[in-house]
């Protein structure tokens, strides 16, 4: 079928937003570190990651409260395996995730008031600080930017285009399909911007170990992720059934009238 170029400007429009929302969502899953327990928790499920910081607490704190090594590491990966532990280690947890993708310069640090609560020994309170061998990741950070960035300009787009698909008076039916188009864009790009690219595509990235926080997170989020996946493609699936049904409709009487018409005209001549 043949559209108009309001409706095709719709339609670009369209894929704008579901640009716009899809790089939003790159950035709030894999780009915005929080002080979070829940997040931490998700994190610290990366068993690369639990067995950095049981190694580094383990190596530098042992000697100093009279246990072996091996000892020490076994109940700071318990610790780290529990909500209560994941709240103690959510500041220097996400401190890593911003040093991981550029957002900090500074060292990312465990202090002596989180080794108490990690080694669960209050003589750590006067042990230094820990350095937790955090670098950063260049295409982290240039990634980081891009998402920001795009979806900033995808949601300008995405508004001009709409006002000026609008100004130029799309044919009926037109902008219900473009909103189906778009939600079931949407949807997709939520997918694969929330949950399989963290997942499979930045671990290729950098073998720094890390790098585990995207898919954690992205796990963490994949019911929100999916759950709106799945509702934005069900609505536009029926926004595009119904304009398709509707047309049908139009289509089908169309014929009848102009047959009425011509019948009409017979006769009154």
């Amino acid at each position: 079928m043949r559209r108009s170029l309001g409706g095709l400007i719709l339609l670009v429009s369209a894929g704008f937003f579901a640009l716009a929302i899809s790089t939003f969502w790159l950035g709030r899953v894999a780009f915005s570190p929080e002080v979070n327990t829940e997040s931490t928790y998700a994190i610290l499920g990366d068993e690369d990651i639990q067995q950095q910081i049981s190694s580094v607490v383990s190596g530098a704190d042992a000697q100093e409260l009279g246990l072996s090594p091996a000892d020490l590491k076994v109940l700071v990966n318990q610790v780290t395996r529990i909500r209560d532990g994941a709240t103690e280690m959510r500041v220097f947890t996400a401190a890593a995730h911003e040093r991981l993708i550029g957002d900090r310069d500074e060292a990312v640090v465990i202090t002596p008031a989180e080794q108490v609560q990690i080694t669960r020994t209050e003589r750590a309170a006067v042990l230094p600080a820990i350095t937790l061998p955090v670098e950063r990741v260049a295409a982290f950070d240039v990634l980081s930017s891009i998402t920001s960035w795009a979806a900033l300009v995808s949601i300008g787009i995405a508004v001009v285009t709409l006002l000026f698909g609008l100004i130029l008076r799309p044919e009926r039916g037109e902008f219900s399909y473009a909103f189906g188009t778009g939600c079931i864009a949407t949807g997709v790009g939520l997918i694969i911007s929330g949950y399989l690219v963290p997942t499979f595509v930045f671990p290729l990235i950098s073998d720094d170990i890390w790098v585990g926080v995207f898919p954690s997170l992205a796990t963490h989020r994949m019911p929100l992720t999916f759950g709106a996946a799945f509702t934005l493609i069900v609505l536009g699936a029926a926004a595009m059934l119904f304009t398709g049904g509707g047309r049908q409709r139009r289509q089908r009487s169309t014929p009848l009238a102009a047959t009425r018409y011509r019948e009409q005209q017979r006769w009154s001549n």
